[in-house]
């Protein structure tokens, strides 16, 4: 057997947790070609295949499924490697790997990361926008910004200011649909069908209201309510940076978001990542009122826009 590689085994370990290739080199950069390059040469060194080809994707093999403890294994201690030399650091210097979603960092975040960056020109920052929960237990980055009401107790938080959300749709759209209690002849965009969207619209003040579009994507769900799609929630600070959006006559805030900073318990004593979690915690206090939706702090955003309060 020749000697094994910690990339070939850390695309195998992703391969196995997604069965495509396409969503491996997705997650890990890489073009299809590099991802099946390693896995070749991981099969190559153990002497024998570790998936077959299904309509559905990769099926593990016996071998596969043999290797996999171990291979797990390998990557705890890499990652553990990894969070031992930073936390050895004592200057600000180096990456510092974030995952936000899309709404957060271009609307709201993005004047502290830049003041940040500026304030600490040996730091890297890496910004992973996504509306999925990363796995900080494997060190799919050092920082996450998301919304959760408990996050893993295994992880460290710290607490942001929440997020208030309110229900949005374009004057025009207002002007042609009734809001009376309760009752409307408008539709929401929502985030999902089925189940888990008629749960989500029984919280809203239109409990009864249909779902007419689907948009998983918040951004979408935004600039679908101020294109006169219907009716949808989200924060001040969203709608007013958008723009061409009113709050629906009648409606008050619909849900509380708490905000969180977490990061792995071992990056703790990492300096450029507290001091990056510590810098944040302070700065997007200065958006607070902006995210609770009273419109102060609004003014300390870029905007290209200006949504009303009814």
């Amino acid at each position: 057997m020749t000697d094994l590689d910690w990339n070939d085994i850390r695309v195998f370990l992703v391969l196995f947790r997604h069965r495509t290739v396409r969503a491996a080199a997705t997650e890990l950069g890489m073009s299809h070609s590099t991802v099946s390059r390693h896995l070749t040469a991981l099969e190559e060194a153990l002497g024998g295949p570790l998936f077959t080809r299904s309509r559905d994707g990769l099926v593990a093999t016996g071998l596969a499924e043999q290797i996999l403890g171990r291979a797990e294994t390998v990557e705890d201690e890499m990652l553990g490697l990894r969070r031992d030399a930073s936390s050895l650091e004592t200057v600000l210097t180096g990456e510092v790997r974030v995952a936000v979603s899309a709404g957060l960092s271009q609307y709201l975040i993005m004047p502290c990361l830049a003041r940040f960056a500026e304030e600490n020109p040996g730091i890297e920052l890496v910004i992973e926008s996504s509306n999925t929960i990363v796995d900080l237990m494997r060190g799919a980055c050092d920082v996450a910004i998301r919304t959760q009401k408990r996050p893993d107790e295994n992880l460290v938080g710290r607490p942001l200011p929440p997020i208030i959300d309110y229900v949005w749709a374009s004057p025009e759209y207002i002007a042609q649909h009734s809001f009376e209690d309760g009752q409307t002849t408008a539709n929401w965009i929502a985030f999902a069908r089925g189940k888990a969207g008629r749960a989500w619209v029984k919280t809203t003040p239109f409990p009864s209201a249909e779902v007419r579009h689907v948009m998983p994507d918040p951004l979408d769900q935004v600039h679908a309510a101020a294109a006169g799609m219907g009716m949808t929630t989200v924060p001040q600070f969203l709608a007013d940076r958008v723009g061409g959006l009113v709050r629906v006559p009648g409606t008050g805030p619909v849900g509380t978001r708490p905000l969180w900073a977490l990061t792995h318990p071992d990056l703790q004593t990492s300096v450029r990542i507290r001091a990056f979690v510590k810098f944040l915690a302070e700065a997007v206090v200065e958006f607070a009122p902006a995210m609770a939706g009273d419109g102060r702090g609004l003014e300390l955003l870029p905007t290209t826009g200006r949504a009303r309060r009814s």
